[in-house]
């Protein structure tokens, strides 16, 4: 059976059956998002890691509350960042550094896209240098929107934030990332 053509409501009643082809294909699909999210909040590779696994068990003990009319991305992109923020105060209550000092693209069964290939350029290691300077919450706003595509409404889903708030936090991180780079790249 072709993965990509199963939808998100049969793909979720397929799980909520117990049908184990149909988890493994969820956690094909749903990984590149998680993983992406995590890193980008959390310290690191082997963190984002951990967190992925909390993120998939509580997918699947929380699958009865999601909704299959709805799409499956932001759901999961809510349980990763909610998931992620407790993390992050914990750590920060413990007074461990919160910020990673890289980060690496995940790469997936998908041919790379524009990002991975900038990532590997100059210009793409001092994009990734200025977003380490971006606040967590707007890191995993810029992969989320960017990265993964998804719409404002569908950030907004994921984070519980309004709408609103995700453009203008956005805005303003895209335009502190542009203050950020232009003296780098005003010579090119």
């Amino acid at each position: 059976m072709a993965e990509t053509r199963i939808t998100d409501a049969d793909l979720s009643r397929r799980c909520r059956q117990g049908d184990p082809e149909a988890w493994r294909i969820l956690i094909r699909r749903c990984s590149p998002l998680v993983y992406r999210v995590a890193l980008r909040m959390v310290a690191g590779p082997a963190e984002a890691e951990d967190v992925c696994q909390e993120v998939f068990m509580k997918i699947h003990s929380a699958f009865d509350t999601f909704d299959p009319t709805r799409p499956l991305s932001p759901w999961v992109g809510r349980i990763t960042y909610n998931t992620c923020l407790r993390r992050l105060k914990g750590v920060a209550r413990a007074g461990v550094p919160t910020e990673p000092s890289r980060f690496d693209w995940m790469e997936d069964d998908r041919q790379p896209g524009p990002e991975v290939m900038a990532a590997r350029s100059e210009a793409g290691d001092l994009l990734l240098e200025a977003m380490d300077r971006l606040a967590a919450q707007d890191r995993a706003l810029l992969t989320m929107r960017y990265r993964e595509g998804l719409s404002d409404t569908e950030v907004a889903e994921a984070t519980g934030m309004p709408v609103n708030t995700v453009k203008t936090r956005i805005f303003r991180a895209r335009r502190l990332l542009k203050k950020r780079l232009a003296p780098q790249l005003k010579d090119e």
